[in-house]
């Protein structure tokens, strides 16, 4: 694909990269899409490779793509949700004061994350996905982020690619967050994708695919969101 590595930082023996259209063109749609927060969450990461290697140069005549592929290298070769130190990478970020910082639950790979803010803000500016999955559950959901009272198309849309492969979270509560209609929405904490999204991104998404699932159908559900999530953010020009 020629993306162009930018590296970020390391962890230990890791690097954490972000990959970029070899060329962004100023008049075309910014859009991050990221994965491997948590290290037990593994389709993830594999869900992206299976997108690159479907996708064609041609992507980069109507996007300009940014992709975070294993935030949380440590964790990842382990298997393990926290980073080996025992940290979330995907708490600790925190908005004030028009920009993004860091707290007392900030991870190293925050810390990395929160060093290159401006970079990454430019990168989402039109929209971040962030690829997650729920150990615990058999069904998929979306944490979805958009500027309306209630979910729009974007929310619904990425809702249903996920019910194309699995059942959609029943009505209720999931870690203390309403899920309506198999989506949580404008739930903002501390997260990666939900300071993103107070930065600046026009819409943002958290997927979670059900990691109690079959493992390869879980790969190319995250690798359907991603086309999905293109297709909605800068769709095909006539």
């Amino acid at each position: 694909m020629g993306m162009v590595e930018k590296k970020l930082g390391e962890v230990s023996k890791y690097s954490i990269s972000l990959y970029q259209s070899p060329a962004a063109k100023s008049g075309l749609p910014s859009l991050l899409i990221s994965a491997g927060f948590h290290g037990e969450e593994s389709a993830g990461p594999w869900g992206l490779l299976h997108f690159l290697s479907e996708a064609s140069p041609e992507l980069f005549e109507r996007v300009n793509l940014s992709l975070l592929p294993l935030v949380n290298p440590t964790g990842f070769s382990r298997g393990h949700r926290f980073n080996k130190f025992g940290e979330n990478p995907n708490r600790g970020f925190v908005f004030e004061n028009g920009k993004p910082k860091a707290n007392e639950t900030t991870s190293v790979e925050g810390k990395l994350l929160l060093e290159h803010a401006q970079l990454l803000i430019a990168a989402s500016r039109d929209g971040i996905l962030t690829c997650h999955e729920d150990v615990l559950s058999r069904e998929a959901y979306v944490y979805s982020f958009e500027p309306s009272q209630v979910p729009g198309r974007f929310s619904l849309d990425l809702r249903d690619t996920l019910g194309g492969y699995f059942p959609i979270a029943m009505d209720g509560e999931i870690d203390g967050c309403p899920v309506k209609d198999g989506l949580i929405f404008n739930h903002f904490d501390t997260s990666f994708e939900a300071c993103l999204v107070r930065s600046g991104a026009r819409v943002g998404a958290c997927t979670e695919t059900p990691a109690l699932q079959n493992f390869d159908q879980r790969v190319l559900a995250n690798s359907a969101a991603m086309t999905h999530f293109l297709a909605l953010c800068a769709p095909l020009c006539d």
